[in-house]
């Protein structure tokens, strides 16, 4: 009976080896060597125990990674004083026979002692973590990315527990608020001090209301700094409502200088009405914070998908890596928005001439229009530039005449069944031409004659101050340039004619 018993207690114990998917093993302390270890060992790293055992006290130096050697020898000192039943936990990296290195979790205790209680053995159970590795590196660097996007946006990130009334904060959100990144603060606290006054019942109401809705919330609000500043911050908020845990995740951004360059617009704008400039930018500057929401609500979507990932303890490497190179492209959006938004503020006429790239010219205008295209069904279709292909000229203002004409084509497209756009760039010896054609079927010789004109214009009462063209006739002739309407083609198409070089420039 004896005898059977002890048969199925061997088969059992056999059976659970083959069955467990860990690596078992007996470690000699005394001599420093690998006593036995089960068969998932060989089958994963390739190693037999008599290969193993042959190696002996350089056990250590010839499998494990050297970077964690010396840790390693730390723990062992400290197994060496657990007691009978303790356990404890390693991470390191061991080398198959192929040379590769493979991450391992380790759970060590005492195996063995001799009769005055000193260890002679431990035994280990090592579960091989590659997969959670790779998924940690990959999340360290998607939120590395994360932060580097958001750095890039000057954003900070938030969350606030709706019903434990209480907030974090990163470091980027004391800055904004307060001009430090003092983290001790606490952040509600900081908060209701630095909220300008005017602005604390509205902002209050806005956040009541996105939780009695369960909705998210979008607001600006001003902020005082102790060296008095008022600061402008922009706050976007997505509330989520997982079981009875409500809390609202969000961003904000310091957009003191974002509203102060749109007040510059809209002064800009009057500006240019009321003296005869060009109208192009007042015609855009509804757009603009379209232009700027967009790129700024895939970033909060996507923070908000690693998010869901991370609290759900399900993640998706695939998705985690398509959403790090999301923002990453939305960042650089956002970057090429606001350096189009600070150039079109300005009126341009005291810059000096500068060799630019024509490229760029093209480019950077595009940025600042291309979506409200999208959005309204017109294609842009951009020739290939040669990268090489400059001008000297005050870039702000030729920026201008270019928007200036793709806002035209845009009106007069607007109710044909095909809408496109097309940008061509010409080189000739001595000057440069940048084209403008539209799926229009050009302009009658009667209004030809008349649309350089100051005052004329074929739009609609109301859409049109007829100043355009005519200014940005006189911004191309103070290049030495000529802006006009291509005669005798298929399709509307105006042109830019500006030289190489000035030689006497206005």
């Amino acid at each position: 009976m004896t005898n059977t018993t002890f048969k199925d207690q061997t088969n059992l114990l056999e059976k659970i080896n083959r069955a467990i998917p860990n690596s078992i093993y007996i470690f000699d302390v005394v001599e420093q060597s690998m006593v036995w270890f089960n068969e998932r060992v060989q089958a994963m790293y390739g190693y037999s125990v008599e290969e193993v055992r042959a190696m002996g006290p350089d056990y250590w130096a010839q499998t494990m990674h050297p970077d964690d050697i010396p840790y390693l020898a730390e723990s062992l000192a400290k197994v060496l004083s657990l007691k009978d039943g303790e356990v404890i936990e390693l991470e390191y990296r061991f080398k198959d026979q192929k040379g590769e290195y493979h991450w391992l979790s380790d759970r060590v205790t005492v195996f063995t002692r001799d009769t005055e209680g000193k260890v002679l053995s431990l035994l280990g159970v090592a579960t091989d973590i590659d997969d959670r590795k790779a998924y940690e590196e990959t999340l360290k660097k998607t939120i590395e990315k994360l932060n580097m996007s958001l750095g890039a946006a000057n954003m900070g990130t938030w969350e606030w527990d709706v019903l434990q009334e209480s907030a974090r904060w990163d470091a980027r959100m004391y800055q904004i608020h307060s001009g430090e990144s003092n983290m001790e603060a606490n952040a509600l606290a900081e908060f209701r001090k630095r909220i300008h006054k005017e602005d604390a019942e509205i902002v209050q109401q806005r956040f009541d209301e996105a939780v009695r809705l369960k909705q998210d919330v979008y607001l600006t609000y001003r902020v005082t700094w102790d060296n008095g500043e008022i600061h402008h911050v922009r706050c976007y908020g997505r509330f989520l409502s997982p079981g009875q845990d409500s809390r609202i995740y969000g961003v904000c951004w310091d957009s003191t200088e974002e509203i102060q360059t749109e007040r510059q617009i809209e002064e800009a704008r009057a500006k240019l009405i009321a003296n005869t400039k060009m109208a192009a930018l007042g015609e855009m500057s509804g757009g603009i914070a379209h232009e700027i929401n967009n790129p700024l609500t895939v970033i909060q979507a996507r923070a908000f998908q690693l998010t869901q990932m991370v609290e759900s303890g399900r993640p998706d490497t695939e998705k985690i890596k398509q959403a790090a190179e999301s923002i990453s492209r939305t960042a650089d959006k956002i970057a090429k928005i606001v350096k189009s938004l600070r150039s079109f503020s300005r009126e341009g006429s005291n810059d000096p001439f500068d060799i630019v790239s024509v490229k760029e010219i093209i480019s950077e205008t595009l940025e600042f229009c291309r979506t409200r295209f999208y959005n309204h069904g017109v294609d842009i279709v951009v020739e290939e530039v040669d990268e090489e292909l400059e001008i000297e000229c005050r870039l702000v203002q030729i920026e201008q005449v270019l928007l200036n004409l793709l806002n035209n084509s845009f009106d007069a497209i607007q109710e044909l069944e095909e809408k496109w756009i097309q940008v061509k760039v010409e080189a000739q010896d001595e000057y440069i031409d940048i084209k403008v054609i539209d799926s229009g079927i050009g302009i009658s010789e009667e209004e030809a004659e008349k649309i350089m004109l100051p005052f004329f214009t074929t739009k609609e009462v109301g859409k049109g101050t007829g100043l355009g063209l005519s200014i940005s006739s006189g911004i191309v002739k103070s290049h030495n340039g000529e802006l006009f309407l291509e005669p005798r083609t298929k399709n509307t198409t105006f042109v830019i004619r500006v030289p190489r070089l000035q030689q006497n420039p206005e």
